[in-house]
């Protein structure tokens, strides 16, 4: 596993966010009821995978 974890902004959104992980890459965002673009899991459902992994 690589030691790094980067999170930028994605350009033109309010609250997408891409992670890179190593080799991965995921995304983050709010749901769009809340004015995101629903684009992927918002972070307290990251950190509830967090910690149930």
């Amino acid at each position: 596993m690589d030691p790094y974890v980067v999170v930028r902004s994605i350009n033109g959104e309010h609250f997408t966010q891409e992670i890179t992980s190593g080799r991965h890459r995921l995304f983050s965002d709010k749901l769009e009821s809340f004015g995101g673009a629903d684009k992927g899991p918002g972070p307290y459902g990251y950190l509830l995978a967090a910690l149930g992994s």
